[in-house]
């Protein structure tokens, strides 16, 4: 079957027999030219949009599990493109109308993929989770002022998936978050004018948060204004302080998320390093390096370095092993953690 291309529109036919089809359908038969179809139906209010096509494709779809899920966030995605792609051509007597169906759209999907990542165990399905990830990273770069407004994800969404077992999911919510940081950046000022406070005041936290999380040793702090510590609460928090403490006094929870203790991201951040420490010894000559990292890199452990006779490796900076570790997994496909960063960190900003 082929589908129609972005500046057409489905015959009233075909919207005639989806009208009727659809909820006789099960979800199996031609699912992906029904699907394809589905995804270019034009929306003049999102509700009733919904109850016509939507409801019945979700119904058909949940009876089939984790990959019909997929399925439908592919398929909310495809709709998502073609629903921007027709606000940001459409005619300007139109535009408010096109903002609120995307606005609606936007808000039924983010409740709709919410539930469906708590319903199911915690790394059981990678392409749901992959599915997901991919309308946001849509939808964060979507945004154009005055015609299709920025929507941030539920922040309660962003902080599960910031804690999905996988440096890949980690390194794309980070890209996400960041894609996010730049559009506040282009936007109009001043940005409170467009959007509310509430809205505004979420994205600083859920940056904070992520600041906290992976550059400097402050992950899960609550801090009034400032930080939700991805919703840990405060007692939880210093009750896994003090069990990590118990295990190395070298321990703490702060520094459990960055990127040399991060549980997804510490096996390649030790690679990062060997790499660097590599290039440096064979800066300055094998012979005039007397010892070698043996462990987690910390600011500390560099300073003890390099007073013992090891490489010279700064802690921060352009130069420092942070940015070095972040260009190290961009070359390997895992951008986002660096892409955030550079958009977020003062001094790295405008380096990229």
């Amino acid at each position: 079957m082929q589908l129609p291309n972005l500046s057409q529109s489905l015959h009233p036919t075909v919207l005639a027999f989806l009208r009727e089809y659809l909820p006789i359908w099960d979800g199996q038969q031609d699912l992906d030219s029904l699907l394809g179809l589905v995804s270019y139906i034009p929306i003049e209010v999102f509700e009733d949009a919904h109850t016509t096509y939507l409801s019945p494709v979700e119904r058909a779809l949940a009876a089939h599990g984790l990959i019909a899920y997929t399925k439908l966030v592919d398929f909310y995605t495809a709709l998502l493109q073609h629903q921007i792609t027709h606000t940001a051509s459409g005619a300007a007597d139109q535009r408010e109308i096109r903002q609120e169906v995307l606005s609606d759209l936007i808000e039924h999907v983010a409740t709709l993929f919410t539930s469906a990542l708590v319903s199911i165990p915690p790394g059981s399905s990678t392409t749901l989770t992959s599915s997901i990830l991919s309308f946001y990273e849509l939808l964060s770069t979507s945004s154009k002022p005055h015609v299709i407004p920025i929507h941030l994800p539920p922040m309660h969404l962003v902080y599960l998936l910031s804690q999905d077992a996988s440096s890949t999911t980690l390194s794309r919510i980070c890209g996400i978050i960041g894609s996010y940081k730049l559009a506040f950046d282009a936007h109009p000022k001043p940005v409170k004018t467009y959007y509310p406070t509430e809205v505004t005041d979420a994205f600083n936290w859920c940056l904070r948060d992520m600041y906290d999380l992976v550059w400097v040793s402050r992950g899960l702090l609550v801090q009034d204004q400032k930080s939700k510590g991805l919703y840990c609460d405060p007692i939880l928090r210093g009750t896994l302080n003090e069990y990590l403490r118990r295990l190395n006094r070298g321990y703490t929870v702060g520094a459990a998320f960055t990127l040399s203790y991060n549980a997804w991201l510490a096996s390649l951040s030790a690679a990062a390093w060997r790499a660097v420490e590599k290039r440096e010894v064979e800066k300055v000559g094998e012979k005039n390096v007397t010892r070698y990292h043996d462990g987690p890199v910390t600011e500390k452990s560099l300073e003890v370095l390099k007073s013992e006779g090891g490489v010279d490796v700064d802690w921060e900076g352009a130069d420092g092993y942070k940015v070095m570790v972040l260009q190290w997994l961009t070359e390997r496909g895992m951008s986002g953690i660096r892409d955030l960063m550079f958009a977020t960190v003062i001094n790295l900003k405008g380096t990229a």
